[in-house]
């Protein structure tokens, strides 16, 4: 059938269960993968609010570091010269300026400005709908 398949000899196996036993003598996963397995995670979508605060939280720094790379503060009055041609020749401010500098000439720019946007409302979302949901079902309570 063109098909070719052995199977294990028990040499082989027996040198990858000493490979096997070996990392685990010396990495100790183990111990931590039992502690891990003995975990009760809930099972209800709201406990995951924390998580996405988190997960938000994480993103809002490292593109708030990125676009602060590029943004300038200042409110001076600067004359603009960039791509957004309605703005062609007016006076607008530096931080303004710079804002539009990176939507129009940053690569990626623009989509690092949303993605730190969205996970701004996401973040202040999820952190409110889990402080409420703690409230409500008071979780902040003895025993925890």
């Amino acid at each position: 059938m063109g098909h070719d398949s052995r199977p294990v000899e028990p040499e082989q196996k027996r040198t990858g269960e000493r490979l096997a036993r070996w990392a685990d003598s010396r990495l100790g996963r183990r111990p931590v993968a039992r502690s891990v397995r003995r975990l009760v995670f809930p099972d209800h979508w709201s406990f995951m609010l924390g998580e996405i605060a988190l997960y938000s939280f994480v993103i809002l720094l490292i593109t708030g570091v990125y676009l602060s790379l590029y943004f300038h503060p200042s409110s001076d009055l600067v004359v603009y010269q960039g791509d957004y041609a309605p703005l062609r020749g007016q006076l607008v401010s530096e931080a303004f300026d710079s804002t539009l500098h990176i939507s129009f000439d940053v690569r990626g720019g623009l989509l690092v400005r949303q993605a730190h946007h969205w996970a701004a409302l996401v973040f202040v979302a999820a952190v409110l709908a889990h402080m409420l949901r703690l409230f409500f079902t008071g979780a902040f309570r003895k025993p925890r």
